[in-house]
């Protein structure tokens, strides 16, 4: 059995580290955004199980998405190269090459190599561009590959959330800067000012929130945050800024323990900690460039493995683990089971934990419900989660997390009395928000449970990350709003995704 500690120490090395590589590509960020019938087609695309070479080449390339694509949307394709795709592009198994092959196709060469300029040129697709005229009644209208393929890629892309390559070269090559205070140099400061800019844009102006309580930046500085904002968002169309601005600073100063305090923060913008920027570096940090693999989540993998675990369950061949030993499943597993999630994302060890030695014991060596290995890792602890949900009445449920973050801390002053290892006040809201059981389940985005989606959810999603104390959200509201990497809980991502959602609709 692989141990906790082992892992515990990797991200410890990783995160002191001086810095990334320039060419880091935060590979795993889309791990979460792959559709789960891909799981296994996208391996069979690398090994050449599958045929990725379209138009007969002998390379994979963009020609080949755009092709597929225009074949799959009817437009005019060559009788013998349709013919060759109709035997080679049916990735799905479904009995036919159709729009949905064509997709597979289109995400898996972005998530191989990612989406550049010159991709949303339609010169690059000058030699294999088609016009199609349509004609219906008393209207005619035209389309063109080129313009029809480019938007798929900014959309899948933007899905994917693969663009950061874009992002990059624009930022490289000066098109755009994110050294907003103008001091020559993009670091830290520049993303606490774009984070302050993004909470004075996205959150204070929805909010009664006295003055005094906002961090202050200039006019002169928020006008170059707005700039950027605009450029990247409006002219680039691209989604994503924070978390990419987030990743290029990474990646350009490297980053350690102190970008992970509220402290840092507030040494830089006073009152700025509060916003918590610094935990939802660690938290992104940690999916981004995974050192630890207790922690590496993928959406698309955990809801096979829920599935799995549940089917057994419902058939009897196993029972919910009991955590704490006492024979009765109740809340107390519920809270264990967090607890030790907030544990293994803040590197707390075994004596540093208000969790009881045998409990503790249970997550570390005997917890390994998806059978990979790793006993207590974030899939585990999530399949936990949900099974206890699952298996609850809703009184239950109700009692639960109706009152979540009073429940877990109350749960926790208890055993920081019975073992003597002071109490950490627990933010359930912001890190561990229960996941969904389905992630093919639809999420409307209503977070505040009001019946309707509008921009009062994406505010309450700030609301309850900025200020969990005060701003809670239901479990329905919390399962809802999940609609941004469906399956991670409540992030500022959600927020994000459902502003999106309001202004493309």
């Amino acid at each position: 059995m692989k141990k906790l500690i082992a892992a515990a120490a990797a991200l410890t090395t990783a995160v002191n580290a001086a810095a990334l590589s320039a060419n880091a590509m935060f590979e795993n960020v889309p791990a979460g955004r792959i559709w789960d019938e891909e799981i296994e087609m996208f391996p069979m695309m690398e090994n050449g199980d599958l045929v990725t070479d379209i138009n007969g080449d002998g390379s994979f390339g963009l020609d080949d998405c755009a092709l597929f694509y225009g074949y799959t949307h009817s437009y005019d394709t060559d009788a013998e190269l349709a013919q060759r795709m109709q035997s080679i592009g049916d990735y799905n198994a479904d009995g036919t090459a159709d729009q949905f092959d064509s997709e597979h196709l289109t995400r898996f060469y972005l998530l191989k190599n990612g989406i550049f300029s010159k991709d949303t040129d339609p010169q690059t697709y000058s030699d294999i561009d088609m016009v199609q005229e349509y004609n219906e009644g008393l209207f005619s209208w035209s389309s063109r590959l080129s313009e029809d393929f480019i938007e798929e890629l900014r959309n899948q892309s933007a899905y994917l959330m693969a663009s950061y390559s874009l992002f990059k070269e624009a930022v490289e090559n000066g098109t755009v800067s994110c050294d907003v205070n103008g001091d020559g140099v993009y670091d830290y400061t520049d993303l606490d000012y774009l984070w302050v800019f993004g909470y004075n844009k996205y959150f204070f102006m929805y909010n009664s929130v006295p003055d005094s309580e906002k961090p202050v930046i200039s006019d002169e500085i928020y006008a170059s945050c707005q700039k950027l904002y605009d450029q990247v968002a409006d002219d680039m169309q691209i989604d994503w800024l924070f978390d990419y601005a987030e990743m290029y600073c990474i990646e350009e100063n490297g980053i350690s323990e102190e970008q992970f305090s509220e402290d840092y923060y507030d040494s830089l913008i006073e009152g700025s900690g509060k916003l918590m920027l610094a935990r939802c570096l660690k938290y992104n940090y940690s999916e981004w460039m995974p050192c630890n693999e207790y922690l590496e989540y993928n959406g698309a993998v955990f809801n096979r493995e829920f599935t799995v675990f549940w089917e057994q369950i419902s058939a009897g061949e196993v029972e919910l683990p009991d955590t704490n030993g006492d024979g009765i499943i109740n809340s107390s597993d519920v809270f264990n089971a967090m607890i030790f999630k907030e544990d293994l994302q803040s590197l707390t060890a075994a004596n540093d934990s208000v969790l009881p030695e045998n409990v503790w014991e249970f997550f570390t060596e005997g917890c390994d419900i998806n059978g990979n290995g790793l006993s207590g890792d974030i899939h585990d602890l999530t399949i936990l989660e949900i099974g206890y949900m699952l298996s609850a009445s809703d009184a239950e449920m109700e009692a639960i997390y109706d009152n979540i973050s009073e429940n877990v801390n109350a749960y926790i002053n208890k055993l920081s009395e019975a073992s003597g290892v002071p109490a950490v006040k627990y933010r359930p809201e912001s890190i561990t928000a229960p996941d969904a059981s389905d992630v093919d389940i639809e999420r409307s985005g209503d977070a505040n449970g009001d019946g309707t989606v509008d921009l009062s959810d994406a505010v309450k999603i700030m609301q309850a990350m900025a200020n969990p104390d005060k701003y809670q959200i239901s479990y329905i509201g919390r399962f809802n709003g999940d609609v941004n990497n469906t399956g991670d809980g409540i992030t500022l991502g959600d927020a994000q995704e459902i502003q999106s959602r309001l202004l493309n609709s």
